[in-house]
């Protein structure tokens, strides 16, 4: 299969996935009600949420500018990283198959003078850090959160606030066993070929652990990695706390625990093949949760869901937008080397 067909059913398959959530998930919704609850928002909590929803873009310079350097060591400018990440961020939001990474990667390389490599290695410690903290920050959040003892799986099942205090556990021991096995990286992989079976699935796990721990041993110097994790907390815990504007603009008594766990099951359900701007996962992953943690009605859930996704992602689009202009990253560098 060439690799246009093989994109072609991709997309196909995200949009198929994304209507059949959409149809199961709202199929007896009362969308006058959900339009009530959006009309009835707090206008001023909302445009807080925007405001908070967007400050980790910019928040992401200094971070990267820890990761990515010059040869000689001195730190780059932040205006070129800015453009970069503005960019990649609006392509995700209208591009399918998060086109905005490449095109991210190939705005800093042009912008910062630096090979294409060389940006994407950068790229990819990010990613790895971005994963570790929101799942830490979710299983923190998964044992602490302050669910309905009465909600629970199924009728006379277990309840839902010990299952989540359970995967919150587990999800904090998953960790501490990653930073172990970074701390003894080699010993690591050399234990997990000993364990996993000599197969495809096998090696593939193996791979997979081994761009885990070497994204992580890339933080080089202790002080860069405590910097690097420090203002990853930052970024993730004021995207969290743009979910609670959002709360407070719609009247959910909902402790900020809850905007944490809502950002980690956000997280999870975009990661699934899905329509370009996470259209219809994105409102899914939110009602569900609210829905299933908190008793929060699936007209509302789905109103937060979807005023969320609107106005949050029209000023990084925006943004996007006249960086892609200002920068001309459409138009080939007379002296660029494709990758």
């Amino acid at each position: 299969m060439n690799e246009g067909r093989k994109r072609a059913l991709q997309l196909a398959l995200g949009l198929a996935v994304s209507g059949a959530v959409i149809w199961w998930a709202f199929r007896e919704i009362d969308w006058r009600a959900s339009w009530q609850y959006i009309v009835g928002a707090h206008r001023g909590w909302v445009l807080l949420a925007v405001v908070l929803a967007t400050l980790p873009f910019p928040l992401r310079v200094p971070r990267w500018r820890l990761l990515l350097r010059h040869e000689d060591g001195s730190a780059l400018a932040w205006r070129p990283l800015w453009h970069a990440i503005a960019i990649g961020f609006a392509a995700n939001n209208v591009l399918p198959f998060r086109a905005g990474e490449v095109l991210r990667v190939a705005a800093a390389s042009r912008g910062a003078r630096l090979p294409f490599a060389t940006v994407l290695s950068s790229v990819a410690v990010e990613r790895v850090m971005d994963a570790l903290v929101a799942a830490g920050l979710l299983s923190t959040a998964l044992v602490l959160a302050e669910i309905d003892p009465a909600l629970t799986l199924s009728e006379g099942g277990r309840p839902i606030a010990a299952v989540a205090n359970t995967v919150g556990l587990l999800g904090l021991a998953a960790l501490a066993v990653a930073a172990l096995m970074a701390w003894q990286r080699d010993h690591a992989i050399a234990l997990l070929r000993r364990l996993l079976p000599a197969s495809r699935l096998g090696d593939a796990l193996v791979h997979f652990a081994e761009r885990i721990l070497l994204g992580i041993a890339a933080l080089g110097r202790p002080s860069t990695g405590v910097a690097v994790l420090a203002w990853s907390l930052v970024v993730w815990l004021c995207n969290a706390a743009s979910f609670q504007a959002m709360f407070h603009a719609f009247g959910f008594a909902i402790p900020f625990t809850g905007a944490l766990i809502l950002q980690g099951a956000l997280m999870i359900g975009i990661a699934l093949p899905q329509a370009p701007g996470y259209v219809g996962m994105f409102e899914t992953a939110m009602a569900g949760t609210l829905a299933a943690l908190y008793g929060i009605p699936l007209e509302a859930g789905f109103a937060y869901g979807l005023l969320y996704h609107v106005t949050t992602f029209i000023p990084i689009t925006l943004l996007g937008a006249w960086s892609a202009v200002t920068t001309g990253v459409r138009r080939p560098a007379p002296t660029e080397v494709a990758p």
